[in-house]
This record gives C-alpha cells, sequence and structure tokens, in this order.
C-alpha cells in the first residue's frame, strides 16, 4: 500500500469517524426530546388514571343513589296504589248509595 493510499484511507476512517460523532450527537439530541415527551406522556397518563378512578367513585355514589332512588320510587308508587284502592272502594260505595237513592226514590222524589 503506497503512502497516498494509506492517507486516503486515513482521511476516509477520519471522515467516517467525522459522520458518526455527529450521528451519535444527533441522536443524542432526539434521545433527550424524546425523553422530554415521554415525561409529559408519563404525567398526562397519571393525570388520567387520577381522573378514571375519581369517575368510578362517582359513578359508584350514582348507582347506589338510584338504587336508593328506585327503592323510594317503588315505596311511593305502592302507597299511591293502597290510596287510590281506598279511593276506589269508597267512590264505589257512594255510586252504590248514589244509585240506591235515585232508585229508591224515584231521582230523589217521594211516592205521592
Amino acid at each position: 500500500m503506497t503512502n497516498e493510499e494509506m492517507q486516503q484511507n486515513m482521511a476516509f476512517i477520519i471522515n467516517q469517524q467525522a459522520h458518526f460523532a455527529s450521528d451519535i450527537q444527533k441522536l443524542g439530541e432526539v434521545q433527550l426530546q424524546f425523553d422530554a415527551r415521554m415525561t409529559r406522556i408519563e404525567g398526562a397518563i397519571v393525570t388520567i388514571i387520577d381522573l378514571v378512578g375519581k369517575l368510578a367513585e362517582a359513578q359508584e355514589r350514582t348507582d347506589a343513589r338510584l338504587a336508593e332512588l328506585a327503592a323510594e320510587v317503588a315505596e311511593g308508587q305502592k302507597r299511591t296504589d293502597v290510596a287510590l284502592a281506598e279511593t276506589n272502594a269508597r267512590l264505589n260505595s257512594l255510586i252504590v248509595v248514589v244509585e240506591r237513592y235515585f232508585s229508591n226514590g224515584r231521582n230523589g222524589q217521594s211516592p205521592d
């Protein structure tokens, strides 16, 4: 190998080494950007997990309250049904009295 070829090989190796160093520096910068993004993403994930936890707790409270309300509505419906049945019975009794009055008394007039 001649001195000139050796010089060319050494220049080539030095040039490649410079490219590698430059590429490694660029990769380091990209890695720093990636690390910053990852830190932000981790923070966002933690926030989302907290919010999902709070949402799940709120949903459990809502479900419990809805169950209570359903029970209250059912109890109120039972009371309404009982009251309506009593009202119907009293109304039927009144109808019977009124019908007797008109049928026995000839429309409320006394016989002559």
